[in-house]
């Protein structure tokens, strides 16, 4: 899924919901203070999804509770979703609902769910948008490793097994594609080791990548590092 931890507080779980949507690409808020009918109320998470032809707003209430939530919470929440407007509400629990809860919010835009069940929900979304801004950077890489690609400036050759340490140390960057943005997408094989270099092109030891967390992870500290080892390989 998106996470590789559980929340160990409200606060985190907040926080994580609030990552999660804005790595969606929505525009997102934590801690959002808006206006209702009846005065203002701070909502945990606020988020919007611009990228969608009808924009719609989602408000998300977290709740790190001991016990399952309780029908009036549910019903509290109901109203500050209908004030406002908002598209969709979910109530985010640690520990579930009580009985009947499921049945109150029934043909409502409000959405009972665990941080799992909510990650769930939106993992081809957040993929895709990841993939999309990271798509850039493969981009740039391509050249320096396709078989037609480019050749160095001095007219020189390449080390093969070289460019091939290249690249694998950078495989997770290299293999993005439009793939990765489609419904279902590409599945990729865990774990992943990958060989680790200096800037000597020196392989120096491995990592492995076990989730997709790490494996975004990895691309976003490593984006521009790739780059730099791919043009030193080819001497530009």
């Amino acid at each position: 899924m998106i996470f590789d931890n559980e929340p160990n507080n409200w606060k985190e779980l907040q926080n994580f919901v609030g990552q999660m949507f804005n790595e969606c690409g929505f525009d997102t808020e934590v801690s959002k203070v808006v206006d209702l009918v009846r005065g203002k109320k701070e909502i945990d998470v606020y988020t919007q999804d611009n990228s969608s032809e009808y924009k719609p707003i989602i408000l998300v209430e977290c709740k790190f509770w001991a016990s399952p939530i309780s029908q009036e919470t549910i019903h509290s929440f109901r109203t500050v979703v209908a004030d406002f407007g908002a598209n969709l509400g979910f109530i985010v629990s640690k520990n579930g609902f009580q009985s009947g809860s499921y049945e109150a919010v029934k043909n409502t835009n409000i959405r009972l769910v665990s941080l799992k069940e909510l990650e769930k929900e939106y993992y081809v979304k957040w993929k895709q948008n990841l993939t999309k801004q990271y798509m850039p950077y493969a981009d740039k890489l391509f050249p320096y490793w396709d078989y037609l690609g480019k050749m160095p400036i001095d007219g020189g050759t390449i080390d093969f097994e070289k460019q091939q340490l290249v690249y694998s140390a950078y495989r997770p960057i290299c293999s993005l594609s439009p793939s990765d943005q489609m419904l279902k997408g590409f599945t990729r094989n865990y774990p992943m080791t990958i060989p680790v270099i200096n800037d000597e092109l020196a392989q120096t030891g491995t990592i492995q990548i076990a989730t997709d967390r790490q494996y975004f992870d990895f691309v976003e500290q490593n984006k521009e590092q790739a780059l730099r080892h791919f043009k030193k390989l080819y001497r530009e």
